[in-house]
């Protein structure tokens, strides 16, 4: 195999079952925990904007601002990844979660932002560490590890958003505040256990340098950060306007079904993913696929949104959340160690920042032309992006060697 570690680091990374499945069980909860203490939020929003007396405005700032922090400190991350290494800055990042999430409980305003703020810098910076961590321990099985850490994500998006306003807000006995700290043991937990792992080379070891910008690689790069902007855009705006799709309305059970099943079905998807021993995160072929799954969701949607919206929603959901674990995974299939943290975070940069001017831009097409179906124009751009990129042979791997095979021989 052509692979990014030199033989005698890959021979140092530890091969036995227990160790490796106790990894992966770690790897899955921090990426739980990621994602968790952010989409506890929306449920609850209504009760901390009642309670502080925030405007939709300051409301809506909770849950866009992270997104955004979510691409803005990712470079910064990478950075970090580059003097500290892979394990250190993620434990760094985790440290940051676990001090910001009950900080937003601990007072009025201030105290409710500095905490998100704090707990969205600390996902950020974690994020591109990760990777390089998952390729250090498992260089024969890069792609499952990686997609171990996305079924985190995606298990932590469903899990809190389903269990914080019917479980843990009556059974802290204090609102939104209890459900907030609730969500503390968690994280405090997840930056725990991350000790366990071992950790990669230091950086001078494993040559975290500035990787080469050689043609090859930019146009990987670009290509990878195209698609992911794409899904990101897809997947938030059609979350955002969903519901006013729908004939009945944002209160109406055709919309509660569609927003359920929109994010419902990625968690069965990444789980066939997961299970998946043939390699697929450099295949052309598996993106174009995604890019139209999501593609004939957005056309239900524009041309008879009442008429199946399980199953628009379904296939708009299949195609993000293939398209999200493929492009996760891609960068420590690819990259050697010194490109693993920048590659992600550029991709991380481009796609979040889509993912927050795409709600905005679904709004602003509906108040130019009053269709409530209007915001799929935008999504459906988008979506069909993902299968022009797709189509599009991702660019091989430099002949030093930089590219890693795609096999995933675990």
């Amino acid at each position: 195999m052509a692979g990014a570690l030199p033989s005698s680091e890959a021979a140092r990374a530890p091969r036995t079952l227990g160790s490796g499945a106790l990894i992966l069980v770690i790897a899955w909860w921090v990426g739980f925990n990621l994602r968790a203490v952010l989409l506890g939020v929306p449920p609850v929003l209504h009760r901390v904007q009642t309670d502080l007396g925030l405007d939709y405005t300051a409301a809506g700032l909770l849950t866009s601002v992270p997104i955004l922090v979510l691409g803005l400190a990712a470079l910064p991350g990478a950075a970090l990844v580059r003097r500290l290494g892979g394990h250190r800055t993620v434990a760094l990042g985790l440290l940051a979660v676990a001090l910001g999430t009950p900080l937003r409980a601990a007072g009025g305003v201030v105290p409710l932002y500095t905490g998100t703020l704090l707990l969205a810098a600390g996902i950020a910076v974690a994020q591109p560490g990760l990777p390089l961590v998952m390729q250090w321990r498992f260089p024969t099985a890069v792609q499952r590890a990686s997609i171990t850490v996305t079924f985190g994500l995606i298990t932590g998006e469903l899990v809190a958003a389903s269990i914080t306003v019917p479980l843990l807000a009556p059974l802290t006995g204090g609102g939104w505040r209890g459900s907030f700290v609730a969500w503390t043991a968690p994280a405090a937990l997840a930056a725990a256990a991350w000790l366990l792992v071992p950790a990669d080379p230091p950086p001078a070891a494993a040559a975290l340098g500035a990787a080469p910008a050689t043609p090859r690689r930019r146009a990987r790069l670009w290509w990878a950060s195209t698609i992911f902007a794409a899904q990101s855009l897809t997947y938030f705006a059609s979350n955002t306007w969903l519901p006013t799709a729908v004939s009945g309305g944002a209160d109406s059970r055709e919309a509660t079904l569609g927003l359920v099943v929109l994010n419902g079905v990625q968690l069965p998807v990444t789980l066939v993913l997961l299970g998946t021993r043939r390699p697929f995160v450099r295949s052309r072929a598996f993106y174009a696929a995604a890019g139209a799954l999501a593609t004939a969701g957005v056309l239900g949607w524009l041309v008879a949104a009442d008429a199946a919206v399980p199953l628009w929603a379904a296939l708009i959901g299949a195609g993000v959340s293939m398209t999200f674990a493929g492009l996760l995974a891609y960068p420590p299939s690819v990259e050697a160690p010194a490109g693993v943290a920048g590659f992600t975070a550029v991709m991380l940069t481009v796609g979040y920042c889509a993912a927050f001017t795409g709600p905005l831009l679904g709004g602003v097409v509906l108040d130019l032309v009053h269709w409530r179906r209007a915001p799929f124009l935008v999504i459906g751009v988008a979506a069909v992006v993902m299968v022009i990129a797709g189509l599009r042979p991702p660019p091989s791997a430099d002949a030093h060697g930089t590219g890693r095979s795609s096999a995933d021989r675990s």
